[in-house]
């Protein structure tokens, strides 16, 4: 996403005509038990996102630990009157007034990380943060801005909270501040995130007026323009808090989901090279057959196969796609692949924790095959967000699950197929019928059809 905080700003009163004021309810009080800890990319970081937040911990007496990463020298390049230097030392004055306005005992620590430079050591702030949430008093909660906010400051953090909170299994909340900027109602990622109102007698307008380095004109000067417009300023009115939240510590269930894949089926192929006998079942190879010659096209630019196991299925895609991508969470089954299939033109595979890594590319065809039942639903729900978001407006996606029953696992096969046909309604489907598993191919185009069709096959 590429965007500047000089172009026009999607209204406020569209969002709130949309429905964000009525969000599901965020609840301050899971958050003061334990440790809180608080990633943030820039000073005024806290004051846009997360301030009300803050000041429930704060009369709740939590236990908070703040961790700022750059000094946000960067926020005006092209000034004449201010260096990065003084531009350093003028906002971090500024954050340290606006935070003890906002939690006097939190515990804070400034990291100087270029701005603007986070993604180039995603590295070694993720060994950072995760070695601090190792020694943080649980339940752990990490707040951080939003993992798609259009920053890449604010998406390294999101990113990195994501992965500590699920080695850690905690419960991560990111706050959007750009998105609200750049985004608009239609977009679908923000249905799914909680509000927490603000408590009594906290003064956003007072926040900002402490921070009037991004404000105010630093000068009249051409480079020293206000960056936070009223328009700008106008999302972060409207009377409380916005996060995208996942809850690794205690998302409904069952005994494992997407946070416990990796270890789980590690140990699998460990035991077994095929633990389900993908090259030899009978019941297998017929199944592949059937999903390979359900793909409505002869050739695809570039497929992405979710959850890959051993490769079995990849090398057959492999001969429909110019480029196949097959993910896995597991890098035993990964190991085995590769060896079975070292030279299939076009294959690539790699190891990813879906929903919360996402192999990078814009596909035309998704399977998910076996793998969905795997997910919580909102692990599927920011999967569906994840794959509409780096395919093509018109892309193919492949459903194929065992329907019998699955122990220990979130969902199963019937779950998963409809909510994916809720998520996209407008795409046609067909279905094909099994004994043993369902089958489904929704066809999603640029323009919605009139009414979406539906096709059953015997």
């Amino acid at each position: 996403m590429t965007f500047s905080h000089l172009q026009r700003s999607t209204l406020e009163s569209a969002w709130v005509e949309a429905g964000v004021r009525n969000l599901p309810r965020l609840s301050a009080a899971s958050s003061a038990h334990g440790t809180v800890a608080v990633l943030l990319a820039h000073p005024d970081d806290e004051a846009l996102g997360c301030p009300g937040l803050l000041r429930y911990l704060d009369r709740a007496a939590a236990s908070v630990a703040v961790v700022l990463f750059t000094a946000g020298e960067k926020s005006h390049p092209d000034s004449s009157t201010h260096t990065p230097e003084q531009l350093a030392a003028v906002r971090l004055a500024e954050f340290e007034t606006a935070l003890t306005g906002l939690n006097s005992g939190a515990v804070t620590t400034v990291l100087h990380y270029g701005d603007g430079e986070l993604h180039q050591n995603v590295n070694r702030i993720l060994a950072e943060v995760d070695a601090m949430a190792e020694g943080l008093p649980t339940p752990l909660t990490i707040v951080a801005p939003y993992g798609d906010d259009g920053h890449s400051d604010h998406e390294t953090l999101g990113n990195v909270a994501r992965e500590v909170g699920r080695r850690r299994r905690a419960a991560v909340l990111e706050f959007p501040i750009w998105y609200w900027h750049w985004a608009a109602p239609d977009d679908r990622a923000w249905r799914s995130w909680e509000f927490l109102p603000d408590p009594e007698g906290l003064d956003r307008e007072a926040l900002w007026e402490g921070y009037p380095s991004q404000t105010q004109p630093l000068s009249d000067l051409p480079g020293d323009e206000a960056l936070l417009q009223p328009e700008v300023l106008a999302h972060f009115s409207r009377g409380g808090d916005t996060f995208a939240v996942t809850r690794f510590d205690t998302e409904p269930g069952s005994t494992n989901d997407a946070s416990t894949a990796e270890e789980v089926f590690d140990q699998v192929h460990v035991a077994r090279t095929d633990p389900w006998n993908l090259r030899s079942s009978k019941y297998e190879i017929a199944k592949r057959a059937a999903l390979v010659q359900a793909l409505p096209k002869r050739e695809y630019a570039h497929i992405l196969e979710i959850g890959c196991s051993i490769g079995a299925l990849s090398a057959e895609l492999a001969q429909r796609g110019n480029r196949t991508t097959a993910v896995d969470v597991s890098e035993q089954a990964l190991a085995t692949a590769r060896t079975l299939y070292p030279r299939v033109p076009g294959l690539q595979f790699e190891r990813v924790t879906i929903p919360y890594e996402w192999p990078s590319g814009i596909f035309d065809c998704v399977v998910l095959a076996e793998t969905g039942y795997y997910l919580t639903p909102g692990q599927l729900l920011h999967t569906l967000i994840r794959i509409e978001a780096s395919t093509t407006p018109d892309f193919t996606l492949v459903l194929c699950h065992w329907t019998g029953a699955i122990d220990d696992w979130p969902l199963d096969a019937d779950q998963v197929h409809e909510a994916c046909r809720e998520f996209w309604p407008d795409a046609s489907l067909v279905h094909h019928r099994s004994a043993e598993y369902r089958l489904d191919v929704l066809v999603n185009r640029a323009e919605p059809s009139p009414s979406s069709s539906r096709t059953n096959i015997d």
